[in-house]
């Protein structure tokens, strides 16, 4: 192992991050939330109901997810999203993480409703239960073709997790 000059030392790295709910200016998060979901309209519809978090990294947001009320028992899932170069790392696993421990005290279920690329993603996560389709919702409430990669998306997928722990 190389020796150091005298007087200096290895010190850890220390990043810091922090998931939180904003409550003000939820608007200035438009443009990340935009590249998940293209039309400000329906953002607009669910960010003015929801709660919008936001996970930082060194103070900087890099991921946030807004969740809304359906029920006393349910809440949704309506957008999530991770900065381009932060993604991959875990982030948004560790948002998904933290809602469902934030809401897990007040409601029993939490949906999500995604394209078919994210399925996968999200039944890793936890959200196992396939509960409807809606078909052509992408083609019925947008103004222009919505793609995912290269995949034309019309159809919403909804499935849910279970968010208490069901005794037996």
């Amino acid at each position: 192992m190389p020796r150091l000059p005298e007087g200096f030392e290895f010190l850890p790295v220390k990043h810091s991050v922090n998931i939180k709910k904003e409550r003000d200016n939820k608007e200035q998060y438009m443009d990340l939330l935009l590249e998940t979901d293209p039309s400000k309209e329906m953002i607009n519809k669910y960010l003015s109901d929801g709660e919008l978090f936001v996970l930082t990294y060194n103070d900087e947001p890099i991921c946030v997810a807004v969740v809304t009320k359906i029920n006393n028992d349910t809440v949704e899932l309506k957008n999530i999203v991770t900065k381009e170069n932060y993604r991959g790392k875990g982030y948004a696993k560790k948002m998904i993480k933290y809602l469902v421990d934030n809401y897990k005290t007040r409601y029993n279920k939490m949906l999500v409703g995604t394209t078919e690329n994210n399925i996968p993603f999200y039944v890793k996560q936890g959200f196992d239960k396939y509960e409807k389709t809606v078909k052509n919702f992408f083609v019925d409430n947008y103004a222009e073709k919505i793609y995912d990669g290269n995949i034309q998306c019309a159809n919403m997928y909804y499935y849910s997790k279970e968010l208490k722990k069901v005794e037996r």
